[in-house]
């Protein structure tokens, strides 16, 4: 009977470890994702008063920022009178001046609680 204990308590063991594992892989892989962004992406809109990227977790300020910037052909303009902030799961561009009709692209840099940064960008239009 105590062959079968010993079985018994190595297989919950094993079990119990396994399932810590699959739950610790699962929370590690876990990074900051873009949701939705307004104005969204490729979207044709009027000059916006900010742009909101919003995404699935909350965010750490110092390490998450945004820049904007308009395409010109080949090139870039910055745009560099924004206000960044970050309000939990949104990082926020608040634009001092209206924008020009043009193409803009956003870029953006966002840090989860793991830490990990995940950049990504995005093109939309004013019109």
């Amino acid at each position: 009977m105590s062959n079968i204990s010993t079985r018994a308590i190595r297989s919950f063991t094993l079990g119990i470890g396994l399932a810590v594992s699959l739950l610790s892989a699962s929370f590690a892989y876990a990074h900051a994702t873009l949701v939705q962004s307004t104005p969204a992406a490729n979207a044709v809109v009027a000059s916006p008063q900010q742009i909101d990227l919003m995404f699935n977790e909350t965010l750490v300020p110092r390490a998450s920022r945004l820049e904007l910037a308009m395409i010109h052909g080949n090139s870039t303009m910055p745009i560099e009178h924004l206000e960044i902030e970050v309000i939990g799961k949104t990082l926020r561009a608040k634009l001092h001046h209206p924008l020009e009709a043009g193409t803009y692209r956003v870029q953006y840099r966002a840090v989860g609680p793991d830490n990990h940064p995940m950049t990504g960008d995005f093109s939309f239009t004013v019109g």
